[in-house]
């Protein structure tokens, strides 16, 4: 499940790569529970490996890491001049 913001962001980087075929989540990939090997997407071979998979994985990778940079910027923000002990 993608929201409108997500599938935004998919279709103009498929774009930008000349694949507006790409604008779309892999179909094959199971469900939250789903081993890999139970996916067409994840199984040895699977078509994580394709062009297009590792463009959806390459664009998700980067979406995660944008939204935990957000994230932490946030968190340092509400949390600056606190002082936290880590044991």
């Amino acid at each position: 499940c993608y929201d409108q913001y997500l599938l935004k962001s998919l279709r103009k980087a498929a774009e930008k790569r000349g694949h507006s075929f790409w604008a779309r989540g892999p179909d094959n990939a199971g469900t939250y529970n789903s081993q890999p090997h139970e996916t067409g997407f994840f199984c040895d071979g699977g078509d994580y490996d394709s062009y297009y998979g590792r463009f959806f994985l390459a664009w998700y990778c980067q979406v995660l890491i944008d939204h935990a940079d957000r994230v932490l910027s946030l968190a340092r923000l509400a949390f600056e001049g606190t002082c936290i002990a880590v044991k």
